[in-house]
């Protein structure tokens, strides 16, 4: 199952006046991100393998023979998708699924564990979205940091570039392209400029 787009060209959005302005931006790490899952799933195939070999399975072989191909295949295809679609594989189904397998040893904990890591994974492979309205600017950390207008010393887009200048000095700069495509840059620092001055 292909995971949307996380690392391929972020987009900008804009809906009516009112409601604000919606800018997509790229995740930077899903790479990074999906390395570890990868890790995840060696290590619980692993785990997995170690625990059927020491109550001498009489599948074992097998079980290494198929897990091995499954793994590299999964590989496979995430390096096909992402010289293709510029794009990456969810791999978090898989990381629940082994989860499971874990209550066939009555190990819970590796259930509890696996659970835990499949969220994380969801949180960091989500879309990141810079919602700017005339209530507050919704940035993508996790959880989602809401900023008002009076803490902003400016905001701008120029040249494809978001810049969130707050007046604590700390600056969020993001590249959004071709955003002067689909928003009027004219438009949206003038509607920030208005924003910052009513706060």
């Amino acid at each position: 199952m292909a995971y949307p787009k996380q690392n391929s060209a972020p987009v900008a959005a804009s809906p009516e006046a009112d409601q604000g302005y919606r800018f997509v931006i790229p995740n930077a790490r899903t790479l990074i991100y999906q390395v570890f899952a990868y890790g995840i799933i060696f290590l619980n195939l692993l785990g997995q393998l170690l625990l059927d070999y020491q109550r001498n399975s009489p599948n074992l072989k097998i079980s290494i023979l198929v897990c091995t191909l499954l793994f590299v295949l999964f590989i496979l295809w995430d390096v096909y998708l992402l010289k293709k679609k510029n794009t990456l594989q969810s791999l978090g189904i898989i990381i629940l699924i082994l989860g499971f397998r874990w209550y066939q040893y009555a190990l819970g904990w590796g259930f509890a564990i696996n659970v835990v890591l499949w969220f994380l994974y969801l949180v960091s492979r989500r879309q990141l979205v810079i919602q700017v309205s005339p209530v507050e600017i919704r940035y993508p950390s996790f959880p989602v940091k809401k900023i008002s207008w009076n803490e902003v010393s400016n905001l701008v887009l120029k040249d494809d570039i978001l810049t969130i200048d707050l007046k604590n000095n700390k600056i969020y700069q993001h590249f959004v392209k071709d955003a002067d495509e689909i928003v009027s840059e004219a438009a949206f620092n003038e509607f920030c400029r208005e924003q910052i001055a009513k706060s």
